[in-house]
């Protein structure tokens, strides 16, 4: 009888695309507390996704399980562990679909299916090269980037990021997807798994450069869930603040990265940043920011602390993701 009913669910939801529970109900006149029970069993099984969220909750059918021109068994466990830690492909549908799954996913929907192997053996060298070259610790340096684009009117010490935005070939890294993500649909859950992903490498700063304020950049445009607020408010860093404020003219907010030239960008940094509390004593200080586009905002804020700080204090970066060549316009997030 249950495999009638799952049989008739399916058929249902093909016949109609996607369903609600309370539509199911009707048609097979049972309860909606049984639909829920062997909706569950069809999405475990994975026959079904479920996508929306209460009220508007609809079930649909799982898509095809891509299919691959190698067996995945050939592949050495060096290179699975490597794209199931590293790689999310994040579907037009809003479905997050991690490592090896996600990478097959990505590879079918680019049409480059009979390129498989040989993109999976070139995305592993990328990221060993990316390892080699740039990464310490887990942390990217990105420091000689700022030196180049700032040159003598450089106020930043160091800046790190946890991950660059995107590769080139391969597209957004993990963090680059979470972070664009979590701030375009203001997802709270998407927030908490990045928390996760940097706690460990900014206590690590913090202890190494022995950082004793921190300073959250501020947002630009108002959202009902602000990133980096809610960032600041499940990161667990329990050092004192300085407090930062953006204020335009005529209440008319211009974000950076609606800005085209490096000169615009450190501008709006310059004349909308304010630190609102006092500042006395010189110790390291550690900016956090969830991108860095051409560095103007994390330096002019670098610039106007230090001129209450002294030039004893020294005044660290960190951002969730960063360009890889240079700093480029980040224009999505």
């Amino acid at each position: 009888m249950k495999t009638n009913t799952r049989q008739k669910i399916i058929e249902y939801i093909k016949n109609n695309q996607r369903s609600r529970v309370r539509d199911l109900s009707f048609y097979l006149g049972i309860s909606s507390v049984a639909v829920h029970k062997q909706l569950k069993k069809l999405i475990d099984v994975g026959l079904l996704t479920k996508i929306g969220r209460p009220p508007l909750v609809y079930y649909q059918l799982a898509p095809e399980k891509t299919t691959s021109t190698i067996k995945l068994n050939e592949l050495s466990k060096k290179i699975t562990d490597q794209i199931n830690e590293n790689y999310l492909y994040i579907s037009p549908s809003g479905e997050l679909l991690y490592g090896l799954t996600g990478f097959l996913q990505w590879v079918k929907k680019t049409n480059q299916e009979k390129y498989l192997k040989p993109l999976i053996n070139e995305y592993s060298g990328f990221l060993n090269k990316i390892n080699h070259q740039y990464k310490k610790g887990g942390i990217i340096d990105a420091t000689d980037k700022l030196k180049q684009t700032f040159l003598n009117d450089l106020a930043i010490n160091q800046l790190f990021y946890l991950d660059f935005y995107s590769l080139p070939k391969f597209g957004k890294t993990k963090i680059g997807q979470l972070v664009l993500y979590a701030k375009q649909s203001q997802n709270l859950s998407l927030i908490k798994e990045l928390v996760k992903l940097s706690q460990n490498k900014l206590n690590k700063i913090i202890r190494i450069k022995k950082i004793g304020y921190i300073c959250f950049i501020p947002h630009t445009i108002p959202r009902k869930v602000q990133f980096l607020k809610e960032y600041e408010r499940l990161i667990d860093i329990r050092l004192p603040k300085i407090n930062l404020a953006k204020v335009y003219k005529n209440n008319i907010f211009v974000a950076q990265k609606g800005l085209s030239t490096l000169q615009e960008r450190i501008v709006n940094a310059r004349e909308t940043i304010v630190i609102k509390n006092g500042l006395n004593d010189i110790k390291n200080i550690l900016l956090i920011d969830d991108a860095v586009g051409s560095g103007s905002t994390m330096n002019e804020t670098a610039k106007k602390i230090r001129i209450l700080m002294g030039k004893g204090c020294k005044i660290y970066g960190f951002t969730l993701v960063g360009s890889f060549k240079g700093f480029d316009v980040i224009r999505e997030i």
